[in-house]
Order: C-alpha cells, then sequence, then structure tokens
C-alpha cells in the first residue's frame, strides 16, 4: 500500500501545473473555487505526507510529539491557506494552564465530517501544548504516515473486536500524567442520518429505551457508544475530563459529503474541563455520566448552549 500511495503523490505533484489547469477550467465553467482549492488542498497533503514519510524512513524522528505538531500545524495552515477555515475557541472554553496543570486529561469529543478530527488534534497538541494519545478506527491504518507513526506514538486502533480495543484503551489511559491527553470520539464515526437510524435501532434491539427514547431527541449528535470512554474513566480516575463540542463543517452543524470541501468557514469549538474528582468512574454512573453529557453537547451544537451549566 505505501508504495502505491506514495507514487499516486508524487504523479500528482509532478503533474500539478496540467491538473491547476484544468481545474481552473472547471472553476470557470462551475463558478466555483472549489475545483482549485480542493487540487490545492491534495497538492499540500501530498507534500506533507511525502515529507514526513521520508523524515521517519530516514531514522530523523527524535521526538515524536514534536512531529505530531508539526504535521499537525502543516495540516491546520493548509486547510487555512486553501478553503479559509479558521478554528475560534469560544469564550470561556478551558485554558492552556487548566490543562496542562492536570493529572492528565480525558477528552470526549465529538465527531462529525471528515477533518474536524484534525482541527481537534491540533487544538490540543499545538495549541494546547499537550502529548496526545489517541483512539482511532483501524482502517486509519491503511493511511501511510499513520501507519508508519503508529509503531511510534501512543495510539489505539479500534475495529469490531471490543476486548481487544478496550485493553488498548485502558494501556493508554492508565499511564495518563501531567501534561498529558487522551482523545476519544465515543460517536465512533461521522454523523450520518444513516448511522443516527441504525444507532437507534441498536438500542431498541439491546432493551435500551430510555436511551434510545433520549437519542430521538439529540438529532446534531450520534449516541455515544461508552465502551472505550467508560473503560478510559475506570483506568484513569485521578484524570480530569475535557468535554469537546463543535460547530461542524455544514450550515446545520450535521453531516456533510467529504467532497464537498468547506470554504470561508469558522469552526466555532467549545470545551469544558471537568475535575476528576466530579465525574464518576463506575460502569453504570459512567455510562450514564456519558449520556447526560452528550445532551449537552448536542444542544451546544444545535443551538450554542452554555456548556458550562453541565454538571455531572
Amino acid at each position: 500500500m505505501l508504495p502505491t500511495v506514495v507514487m499516486f503523490e508524487l504523479l500528482l505533484i509532478a503533474t500539478a501545473p496540467l491538473t491547476l489547469l484544468i481545474a481552473l477550467m472547471l472553476s470557470a465553467g462551475t463558478r466555483s473555487s472549489r475545483p482549485v482549492r480542493s487540487l490545492a488542498l491534495l497538492v499540500a497533503y501530498s507534500c506533507i505526507e511525502l515529507e514526513t514519510l521520508g523524515r521517519v524512513m530516514r531514522g530523523g524522528v527524535h521526538d515524536w510529539d514534536a512531529l505530531m505538531r508539526r504535521v499537525l500545524d502543516d495540516g491546520y495552515r493548509a486547510m487555512h491557506r486553501t478553503l479559509d477555515v479558521t478554528v475560534v475557541l469560544e469564550e470561556g472554553s478551558a485554558t492552556t494552564a487548566q490543562l496542562q496543570a492536570a493529572d492528565g486529561v480525558i477528552v470526549l469529543a465529538r465527531h462529525c465530517g471528515p477533518g474536524d478530527s484534525l482541527f481537534i488534534a491540533w487544538l490540543l497538541a499545538s495549541y494546547h501544548r499537550l502529548s496526545v494519545r489517541i483512539v482511532l478506527k483501524k482502517t486509519l491504518r491503511w493511511e501511510p504516515t499513520i501507519d508508519v507513526a503508529g509503531d511510534h506514538l501512543p495510539l489505539c486502533f479500534v475495529g469490531s473486536g471490543g476486548g481487544k480495543a478496550k485493553r488498548g484503551v485502558e494501556s493508554l489511559a492508565t499511564s495518563l500524567t501531567t501534561g498529558q491527553a487522551l482523545l476519544i470520539f465515543p460517536e465512533g464515526g461521522n454523523f450520518t442520518w444513516e448511522r443516527w437510524r441504525e444507532s437507534l435501532h441498536r438500542l431498541r434491539e439491546r432493551g435500551e429505551h430510555l436511551l434510545a427514547r433520549r437519542a430521538t431527541r439529540r438529532t446534531h449528535t450520534l449516541p455515544p457508544r461508552p465502551g472505550g470512554a467508560v473503560a478510559a474513566l475506570a483506568a484513569a480516575p485521578n484524570a480530569d475530563v475535557l468535554l469537546l463540542a463543535h460547530s461542524g463543517f455544514s450550515p446545520d452543524g450535521r453531516n456533510r459529503a467529504w467532497w464537498q470541501l468547506p470554504v470561508h468557514h469558522r469552526l466555532t469549538m467549545r470545551t469544558v474541563l471537568l475535575p476528576a474528582a466530579t465525574v464518576p468512574r463506575d460502569e453504570e454512573r459512567a455510562r450514564e455520566f456519558l449520556d447526560n453529557a452528550w445532551s449537552q453537547v448536542d444542544t451546544w451544537v444545535e443551538g450554542h448552549a452554555d456548556l458550562t451549566s453541565f454538571s455531572a
């Protein structure tokens, strides 16, 4: 897989002048800048990936956290330059000083649409200067840079098997300490209406009718899957919890087709830090906590409600 991707990206860069001309004609015909912006973003991504892979293959990485920050910074700048997308942290959100002073932070983040995970990771690693551990889908190992970095960075790749994934999350959470954060996306995937309906159906099939009724009223987020989040909370009882909501890339804050790149967009983020002592760690109450938290996240996404009113 790696040689194929490298060859494709080299070809993309080499033919960029020609493909740019084609993109310009498409933009003129459609009266949209998206063809040109899409090509520019692909070329920028290819350059970032090839430079990173080259550095890794040469054995020139001595600080993997620094490498992650550099890649995230490059990715953020590429998105900002080509698409004019900017992250705006809502006033009253958790500060860098608060996060760095915590005895580890478990980040429970909303997930909606391609690209939001990059901005969330950038906020934690580059803006707040935390050492970030991330729980990712196993399918992301098909991405060469993530696959190579996964052997050196504290990443946990989860698939359909629950036992191994849970042990991986627990391993990352147990060793959390000051200046470190564990990033989890409890929804398990990007929001789509199909996934939303399937999630409600699964809850009803398992007899969790109360959760299903509550989830029916939340139309901007998927019902959280408690497995990884609850495992992390139990494994790191001294870690604070950071709730992270964001406004998404579409006008209604929900799903967006991957090819419909956002242009001239402000991605508003809201974070709330909950002290470790206020967050339950036993499984039953932790599940209830997570569901209550997601009701607050959903409300914020819908109308930017004040998350500081949340209490465990």
